[in-house]
This record gives C-alpha cells, sequence and structure tokens, in this order.
C-alpha cells in the first residue's frame, strides 16, 4: 500500500465510500417493503372496500404513486451501485499504487556512493 497519509486517506475514501453505499442499500431495502406494503393495501381497499368510483380513483393514485416511488427506490439502488463500484476502483488504484511503489529500487540500494571527481 502507499505509505504516509496518502495511503490514510485512500483507505478513509474507501471506508466511506462503502458506508454510504450500505446506507443506500438499507434504504432501498426500506423502500421496497413500504411500496411493497401500500400496493398491497390498494389492493384490498379497492377490491373489498372501497369498489365505487371513488375507490377507481384512489386505486388510480395509488399506482401512480407507487410507479413514482419505484423511479425513487431505481434511483437509490442504482447510486448504490455506483458507490460499489466507486469503492471497487479505489481499492484498486491503492493496490496498483502499492505495486508500483513496491517496484521502486530502495534509495542507496543501488551503490551509488557520489559523482565521479
Amino acid at each position: 500500500m502507499p505509505t504516509g497519509n496518502s495511503a490514510a486517506v485512500t483507505q478513509n475514501e474507501i471506508n466511506v465510500t462503502l458506508q454510504a453505499q450500505q446506507a443506500f442499500e438499507q434504504a432501498v431495502s426500506s423502500l421496497t417493503q413500504i411500496v411493497s406494503g401500500v400496493f398491497e393495501s390498494q389492493q384490498q381497499l379497492t377490491t373489498n372496500a372501497m369498489v365505487t368510483t371513488a375507490g377507481e380513483r384512489f386505486g388510480a393514485a395509488v399506482v401512480q404513486w407507487t410507479q413514482d416511488f419505484e423511479d425513487l427506490r431505481s434511483t437509490l439502488n442504482w447510486m448504490a451501485q455506483q458507490l460499489g463500484d466507486t469503492a471497487m476502483q479505489l481499492q484498486n488504484s491503492n493496490q496498483q499504487g502499492a505495486e508500483m511503489a513496491a517496484a521502486l529500487p530502495q534509495f542507496g540500494s543501488s551503490g551509488f556512493v557520489g559523482a565521479p571527481h
């Protein structure tokens, strides 16, 4: 891994990005449960209780709401995926930096003592 502050900053970025990804994934999961519950309730109401024109309108409004809600859920899911990809890219970049640094010769290991006189 890169040494010093660079490695710490990169690892911090990776950790924060992964935490954000997890938060978005939890939000997507919660939204999925909410939209499922609302849609199920709408089905029950419009088929068992509100079997009038008002029920039809209510049902249509709920369907529109769930479609809009699904757009939000899809966007948050996309953001979670992007955060995961970003974290992976940061990790890969960090690893490549470590490999490049490891390939460099150590200072003073060449046997060079000084310029000829």
